[in-house]
């Protein structure tokens, strides 16, 4: 009888950690590089995001929001890329390219900038309001409430093209894009699910459409990624558009929130220590760990390729930080196993599992078959 107790209680433990825990179990291991403050201007600089050697973010010094950005190829040098007297926000970047939400004609436009060439271009101006902008390669896609609802708009830069992408009367919002994908969130449903739109076929179809909420898509490569409220709580899901497979990247108790994606390795702000950190979880190797833990109000990251940027009130204001990662951190070495096929072979077939929690699953089995 001792034995039978011993055994279920030890098995509800093992399941509690692998369950409980985000995928590749406790990550209690930091990512190797080095952090260093990009900006610590009197006042908020909010939502940074990143692209090659530009960090672009909102900045409220001169006492309204306007688009600052840091340019690491030339000596690290800080200007103002948009600044007027109205705000400017909600920035986006791929390659030199910017968008943003512009308050200058008493409701919010589109525009965009190219900083390579400082050409400024207005891409929208409807007298409803356009929010929240993304951008990828030459496509541009936001909120629109010119049909009184809020619909997801496109426009192709080279074509100087505008398409309206979704029609149906609930709302569509917090848009995003990486090449012929783009993602939002919809509450056609009574609730908040995520949908996609593949622009080369011109397809829509819903990615997620639990009960619960599912808020803040971001997509890359072949991965849809967001925020996932079904355990009660924030955790990060992911969604494999090539086999329609729905995963669970970190389901702590704790709140994980802000997710972005590059070149397969997702990052976002984490509750589980103290405050909010900044974590990274790789796709193919299944491994979690810490960007930072130095202070308990890191929030809204970016990623592009071996750099990550966050905002950080460790200061008193929001102020932005850079983590560079030691090498590229993205290559599985040869013949090691991807999460993947690490979680196939695993005696519970869900997470990959350390050598640990195996062994007391060994344990407990072996225990069971000499009864």
């Amino acid at each position: 009888m001792k034995r039978k107790i011993f055994s279920i209680t030890f098995i509800s433990v093992v399941l509690f950690i692998v369950l409980g825990a985000c995928a590749g179990l406790a990550a209690s291991e930091a990512l190797k590089g080095t952090e260093q403050e990009i900006n610590s201007a009197f006042s908020n600089q909010i939502t940074p995001v990143i692209s090659g050697d530009y960090i672009v973010w909102q900045d409220e010094r001169d006492g309204n929001w306007d688009i600052y950005l840091y340019d690491m190829s030339v000596g690290r040098t800080e200007t103002a890329l948009f600044s007027g007297p109205k705000d400017e926000i909600e920035p986006s970047i791929d390659g030199s390219y910017v968008v943003v939400a512009d308050n200058r004609r008493g409701n919010y436009d589109i525009y965009m900038k190219d900083i390579s060439s400082g050409k400024e271009t207005q891409i929208t101006s409807d007298k409803t309001e356009q929010r929240e902008p993304a951008i990828s390669g030459n496509i541009i896609v936001w909120t629109d409430r010119r049909n009184q609802n809020t619909d997801i708009y496109m426009y192709d830069v080279t074509l100087k093209k505008e398409t309206q992408i979704t029609t149906d009367k609930a709302d569509q919002s917090q848009p995003a894009i990486w090449e012929n994908i783009i993602v939002w969130k919809d509450t056609r449903n009574g609730n908040e699910d995520i949908f996609m739109y593949d622009i080369s076929t011109g397809k829509e179809s819903p990615v997620v459409t639990d009960f619960a909420a599912q808020t803040n898509p971001v997509v890359g490569g072949d991965y849809i990624v967001w925020e996932d409220r079904r355990a009660g709580n924030l955790d990060i899901y992911m969604y494999e558009i090539s086999t329609g497979k729905v995963t669970p990247v970190c389901v702590d108790p704790n709140p994980q929130k802000t997710p972005a994606i590059s070149d397969g390795r997702i990052v976002w702000a984490d509750g589980r220590i103290k405050g909010t950190n900044i974590f990274i979880y790789d796709i193919a190797t299944g491994q979690e760990k810490t960007v930072s833990t130095a202070s308990e109000y890191e929030s809204n990251p970016s990623i592009d390729g071996n750099r990550i940027v966050w905002q950080d009130k460790r200061k008193g204001a929001m102020d932005i930080f850079m983590f560079t990662e030691e090498g590229s951190g993205t290559e599985t070495a040869a013949g090691e196993e991807t999460g993947a096929e690490a979680a196939a072979k695993s005696p519970l077939g869900i997470y990959p599992l350390s050598a640990a929690v195996i062994a007391a699953y060994l344990i407990v089995t072996s225990g069971k078959r000499k009864k």
